[in-house]
């Protein structure tokens, strides 16, 4: 079931556990429209061939093996899991596809565009927290800071050429993501009430990071894959993450802001090097029950694990969520032991949601940024008429996902015990 109506206009919403028959009819008419990917095997170098084909022959740079490396070991890991089925593969065939062409069409704006690397990016604001910890509420009000700039979801789908401020409200990338958003509520309807997507929304900058947690979280099973990244060296990772700031910089070229903000759960596992990329970054932690976050997430992945399966394992993706969670904790941990705090701030998701005026200005007073009148009327006219016109309740248990309370408090200790340290709160009361 993804939702069903209840009291009135509230909609349940809840974890698919398999793929109805109207979705793969759907899947089904989207892979037979491109016809030279349906029966592909996933082989990373004759997808690049079939880029650079459709796009124009493009210099790669020196650190493409690195890039295309993590590419062919996503595409063992579908190859290897019994997760897909042949939908599924395609399905999957589409979307290591789609972040090829991506990493061309990029490779070829740095060639033509070879001032990218010159953008200032200084102070960039970053936030970082598991899944559902409010980073999407917290991202779209300091998006609304006229000296930030926040990437937009079109931009971030379809990012080259860099946009221009004269079309950026106007650029025809827009309505195609529209159409392709309009799709997606067809493929998985309960999606858009967990996670709304709007094309011009402030959207987490996952698609600029080219390998990650993302590829976990936007529904691939992808074991091996995880493993080639958690296994990487440091000056590896330091190649990933630079061409992350190429990113940055190449999204303002032409239009730019005062500081970046970022959000991406993927931050976290690029700390070993995130300050030798951006020395002067700010984060803002942010912290929620694991035993409500760590469901709350794998009920949304299962949503978006529908296009590659035919039934979705809860138990495994439990486990999964479970994993993610205490790695990406340890690796929050470990950098506070290496940086200095001033870097930091604590922002636990209670605090955040009860006032959230309160929480943008103790971040900015913390970082320095400057809070402008133009900046407070804009959120307090947006959090005075954001109520969203459609109610919900997500609906998602531990037990759901074959996981209990004492087993994530269990796991969960050390970063239960270091967020009370610092913040006077605990996450998990009794």
């Amino acid at each position: 079931m993804n939702g069903s109506g209840v009291g009135g206009d509230e909609t349940v919403v809840v974890a698919p556990q398999e793929r109805s028959p109207k979705v793969e009819k759907y899947l089904t008419m989207l892979i037979s429209l491109d016809r030279d990917l349906g029966p592909r095997e996933l082989d990373v170098d004759q997808l690049l061939e079939l880029a650079q084909n459709r796009l124009g022959p493009v210099a790669l740079s020196a650190h493409s093996r690195l890039h295309l490396d993590g590419m062919r070991s996503l595409a063992e890991s579908v190859r290897q899991s019994s997760h897909y089925d042949d939908v599924g593969r395609r399905m999957a065939n589409r979307y290591v596809y789609n972040w090829i062409q991506r990493y061309v069409q990029f490779e070829r704006d740095l060639a033509n565009f070879p001032e990218i690397s010159g953008v200032p990016v200084s102070k960039p604001l970053f936030l970082v927290g598991f899944g559902r910890t409010g980073s999407t509420f917290l991202h779209h009000l300091l998006a609304r800071d006229p000296n930030a700039r926040a990437p937009r979801l079109w931009e971030l789908q379809e990012s080259s050429p860099p946009p221009r401020p004269e079309t950026y409200e106007t650029d025809p990338r827009i309505r195609r993501l529209e159409m392709q958003l309009s799709f997606q509520t067809v493929v998985m309807p309960g999606l858009g009430r967990i996670h709304e997507s709007d094309a011009r929304a402030p959207e987490e900058c996952q698609n600029m990071m080219w390998h990650g947690a993302q590829h976990v979280t936007l529904g691939l099973q992808s074991s091996a894959y995880w493993r080639w990244f958690r296994n990487l060296s440091s000056p590896e990772l330091h190649v990933l993450y630079a061409y992350y700031k190429l990113q940055v910089q190449h999204l303002q070229l032409f239009h730019r802001g005062a500081h970046w903000v970022s959000k991406s759960l993927t931050h976290a596992h690029y700390f070993p090097v995130l300050f030798q990329i951006f020395p002067d970054a700010r984060i803002v932690r942010l912290h929620r029950d694991p035993c409500q976050i760590i469901p709350a997430l794998a009920s949304l992945i299962a949503h978006l694990q529908i296009p590659y399966a035919p039934r979705i394992d809860f138990h495994q993706l439990g486990k999964q969520m479970l994993d993610l969670f205490c790695e990406s904790m340890q690796d929050m941990m470990k950098i506070d032991r290496e940086v200095s705090s001033e870097h930091f701030i604590d922002v636990l998701f209670d605090d955040l949601t009860k006032n959230p005026m309160a929480t943008i200005q103790r971040i900015y007073t913390r970082f320095g940024y400057p809070f402008t009148p133009e900046f407070d009327s804009s959120l307090h006219s947006h959090l005075a008429t954001g109520a969203a016109t459609r109610k919900y309740k997500h609906v998602y248990t531990l037990e759901q996902f074959g996981l209990s309370r004492a087993q994530v408090i269990a796991r969960s200790e050390d970063y239960l015990a270091w967020v009370e340290q610092r913040t006077g709160s605990r996450l998990c009361p009794s």
